[in-house]
């Protein structure tokens, strides 16, 4: 499995390659640069971000902003990329960390500065079997190998390893990969006999498949390689080549293919039917029947021919795909929408709980050294609330620096206090909340009987009805946003406990309590329970499992 810390180094790979997978006519390209695919490789994924980005026939797409992104970030020009293979290894599995890595040829010496200025940042000067790199210092950053003026190697530190060990191995990937045609505009090729022990093993950990899936599970001892490809020349499509055992594994995958095809028919044709929306509404109904015959046509469209020991998967092709495509693209995109929304609605919510365990952990590490928690306020010799307790965070916070341009004894909105508002720390920002232009939704709980009603932090002693029962700061509506550095909180109503709550995100709210965790409370929380939890010494009886 790959993890997240991964990504970075993914996200390098993409920005460079992306548009090669949008599609394109390809020139002829020069012959593949294997010397650095590792012995331990099982997976490489070939593109050709120049021969796209410079064809004619893709003049359509955002050239100028590809290349800006590129150029700013990675110091890089794709249309300067004459190949990108990308790899997968198995090294370092044992840690749980597999080698990844991209290779990077260049149509002319790019500028390596520019590179080590981007991406350089979190290196260090290594070597390894006598090769100088830069190695990783954080897991964000991709090691660096520059070989020479036209290759450039981005991966993680095992992959790093394992391409610098290369040394033109010949390998069963390598022997794969120069035997496809690696000229499509992108091309995948697995050498899966390497990989099947691990998947066996993978594989004998899961729980027992579901009929009729389970006549499948001898799909990974059939299969030697596979070969995918994404053309968009000539007939433009897909090309899908397995490479099995031998004839008989290879005729036993077409029978398993065709048995894949009627469950899958199957499968959906019941699923679209259960779905048709409202049966008294004709268009409705005649839009799902429309999408019952494309489905069941693009499944039997596709087509699998066994020479020897090798299938080949024919599925749409040319015109006919493209007709399909313009056809089931717009439905497709309906179907997807609202799991499409439901990923970034994810995303924002996870983000936005880390914010608040960040904002936990300096409250922690404030009680630590003063004994209590951060007021609501910096008050001034008269009692006056002059700044936020957001403020006061920064120094446990990592942002020692910006907490020492405030001047302590002004307001948040003086002369000179004012002008910090614009550099509100990306912790204090909601996601759901992209142009707050300095302000934030994150509250304390302002009330009688709240952790943050009086003009001095308290200990967590003093919150009798526990830690875990006692919420400091949430995630407020939208419309109350204030500036951060504003000693301005949610005004708790106990009237009305859900007053200002529940409405940034579907049904509920992040909440962080006094013991550091961050809870999402539903919009259908007991309103006597949600009481409960604003107060810190109410005496209630708080019954989580009722």
């Amino acid at each position: 499995m790959i993890r997240s810390r991964h990504l970075p180094l993914f996200v390098c790979v993409a920005a460079l390659s992306m548009s090669s997978l949008i599609g394109g006519s390809l020139r002829a390209a020069e012959p593949l640069d294997l010397s650095y695919v590792s012995a331990d490789a099982v997976a490489a994924v070939v593109l050709h971000p120049r021969s796209v980005l410079t064809s004619p026939d893709m003049q359509m797409l955002p050239i100028e902003v590809i290349v800006a992104a590129g150029k700013q970030h990675l110091g890089i020009d794709p249309t300067e990329i004459e190949q990108a293979i990308g790899i997968v290894g198995i090294a370092g599995l044992g840690a749980g960390e597999p080698a990844v890595g991209v290779i990077l040829r260049f149509a002319k010496p790019y500028d390596q500065e520019a590179v080590l200025e981007r991406l350089g940042r979190k290196t260090a000067e290594a070597s390894y079997r006598a090769k100088k790199y830069r190695r990783a210092l954080a897991p964000d950053a991709p090691s660096i190998h520059m070989p020479d003026d036209r290759t450039l190697l981005l991966a993680n530190e095992p992959g790093m390893k394992a391409m610098l060990s290369a040394a033109n191995v010949d390998s069963p990937l390598t022997k794969l990969l120069r035997k496809a045609d690696t000229s499509k505009t992108a091309v995948v090729v697995v050498d899966f006999a390497t990989l099947r022990p691990l998947v066996m093993v993978g594989m004998q950990s899961l729980p027992p498949v579901p009929a009729p899936f389970d006549q499948f599970t001898k799909v990974p001892e059939l299969v030697n390689w596979l070969e995918l490809s994404l053309d968009f020349q000539g007939t433009a499509g897909l090309g899908i080549l397995i490479g099995a055992n031998d004839a008989k594994a290879a005729g036993q995958l077409k029978e398993l293919t065709d048995r894949a095809k009627t469950i899958a028919n199957q499968m959906l044709q019941a699923q679209l039917a259960q779905n048709m929306g409202n049966r008294d509404d004709p268009t409705e109904q005649a839009m799902g029947q429309y999408m019952q015959r494309i489905t069941k046509k693009m499944i039997d469209d596709i087509h699998v021919e066994v020479n020897d020991d090798r299938l080949k998967v024919i599925p749409l092709q040319g015109s006919q795909a493209a007709l399909t495509s313009t056809a089931t693209t717009g439905i497709l995109g309906g179907l997807l929408f609202p799991a499409v929304q439901a990923a970034r609605e994810a995303a924002r919510r996870a983000q936005s709980v880390n914010n608040l365990k960040q904002i936990g952990l300096a409250m922690m590490i404030n009680h630590d050294k003063s004994g209590g928690l951060p007021a609501r306020a910096i008050f001034d010799k008269e009692g006056r609330p002059l700044l936020s307790w957001r403020v006061a965070l920064l120094p446990f916070l990592d942002q020692q620096a910006l907490y020492s341009e405030f001047h302590l004894d002004e307001p948040w909105n003086s002369e000179h206090n004012r002008k910090l508002i614009p550099r509100m720390p990306a912790f204090y920002g909601n996601p759901n909340v992209p142009d707050s232009e300095g302000k934030t939704v994150y509250l304390a709980v302002d009330g009688e009987g709240t952790v943050f009603a009086g003009k001095e932090g308290i200990s967590l002693r003093e919150m009798t009805d526990g830690t875990s029962n006692t919420i400091l700061v949430v995630e407020a509506d939208a419309d109350r946003a204030v500036e951060w550095t504003r000693p301005k909180d949610l005004d708790y109503d106990a009237d009305r406990p859900m007053k200002g709550l529940g409405n940034l995100r579907t049904g509920g709210f992040n909440a962080l309590f006094g013991d550091g965790s961050v809870q999402f409370l539903s919009n259908a929380l007991n309103a006597d329970m949600l009481k409960a939890f604003m107060t810190y010494a109410g005496g209630e009886v708080v019954n989580r499992n009722p």
